[in-house]
């Protein structure tokens, strides 16, 4: 096309095709993180029928309670991910909200573990005066990053929209 011709044809134009690579990725890690959330749900359940945090220590009970928390949200933004695949749409509000969901939670873990009566000091506290510790950094840093992350997906999404709306 010349400089100022412009293209008539109203049609939609082709998406960019997923990789076969990105399909199977996807595929083994919905293959694992279900498997993951299913059987952390269960080891759970049974471990608050058997209370088992007195036996295996507050902290770690948490730390597998957020682990399977984590992958329960995890399935959910995958499995959105697998339905928009089709579409082209690799972004999509579910899966920023899935990522913001993940960062707070761990925010708020690295302000909740500390409390607990069994906490072992990670080295890199804020805010701490003899044993009281406010947040634990080491918790904190990853939980923060996955909010910005899920920032920049969100902007993901909204360009995204965008080229939807153009097209």
């Amino acid at each position: 096309m010349e400089r100022h011709e412009f293209r008539m044809d109203t049609r939609g134009v082709d998406r960019h095709n997923v990789s076969r690579r990105v399909k199977v990725l996807l595929g083994i890690s919905l293959f694992l993180t279900g498997f993951g959330a299913l059987g952390g749900t269960m080891s759970i359940v049974s471990r608050i029928r058997e209370e088992a945090w007195e036996e295996m220590g507050a902290v770690a009970f948490c730390w597998n309670v957020l682990f399977a928390l984590i992958l329960i949200i995890s399935l959910v933004g995958l499995i959105r991910i697998a339905s928009g695949l089709g579409e082209g749409k690799v972004f999509s509000r579910t899966l920023t909200v899935c990522v913001w969901l993940i960062g707070a939670v761990i925010t708020a873990a690295s302000v909740g573990i500390p409390r607990l009566p069994d906490y072992q000091s990670s080295g890199f506290e804020i805010l701490s005066h003899g044993n009281f510790v406010l947040i634990d950094g080491t918790i904190l840093v990853p939980g923060i990053l996955l909010v910005i992350l899920g920032s920049l997906i969100q902007e993901g999404f909204k360009l995204q929209k965008d080229e939807e709306e153009i097209l």
